[in-house]
């Protein structure tokens, strides 16, 4: 494994127990919904954050693949990486959405600056849209990124 490999750190504990001030990153289609998995947590937890990445996908749609909407919070900064047009039985393949994201985390990157914050990630890409992890950590790899990632204890 190459050296930048030690930059993803895995922890078992909640991602939204993370130090505040630090930006809390998930994938999400461009359609504007976060009705199953993890993304249900977010839009309970950041309503307005939801407010913002649901008007951005009706007035952006399918233009969003393969960036990060960055959402600026209050105790946490809220990045949706958009990495699939759209979710359940229309989810983007495997192969498009590792594309997508790439691009997506390659945005997030750009944007976080002035100051940089800690990036903390649930194993995004692995569950309702059927990406292995392991697929979506080698990007992350090999974009140099430097994050904490949650597993649900």
């Amino acid at each position: 494994m190459s050296q930048l490999a030690s930059k993803i750190t895995h922890v078992k504990a909640d991602l939204f127990a993370t130090p505040a001030g630090s930006i809390l990153i998930h994938a999400c289609n461009t359609r504007g919904s976060w009705g199953a998995g993890i993304a249900t947590a977010f839009q309970e937890r950041y309503p307005g954050a939801f407010a913002k990445y649901k008007n951005t996908c009706q007035k952006e749609g399918e233009a969003l693949l393969g960036t990060c909407l960055l959402i600026r919070g209050e105790t946490h900064d809220v990045a949706c990486l958009f990495t699939s047009k759209d979710y359940g039985r229309r989810v983007d393949s495997p192969a498009d959405i590792l594309a997508a994201t790439r691009l997506a985390v390659a945005d997030l990157l750009k944007q976080n600056s002035d100051p940089i914050k800690e990036l903390h990630a649930c194993r995004f890409n692995s569950e309702r849209f059927g990406v292995p992890w392991e697929e979506t950590e080698k990007v992350l790899v090999e974009l140099g990124a430097e994050m904490v990632v949650y597993e649900r204890p």
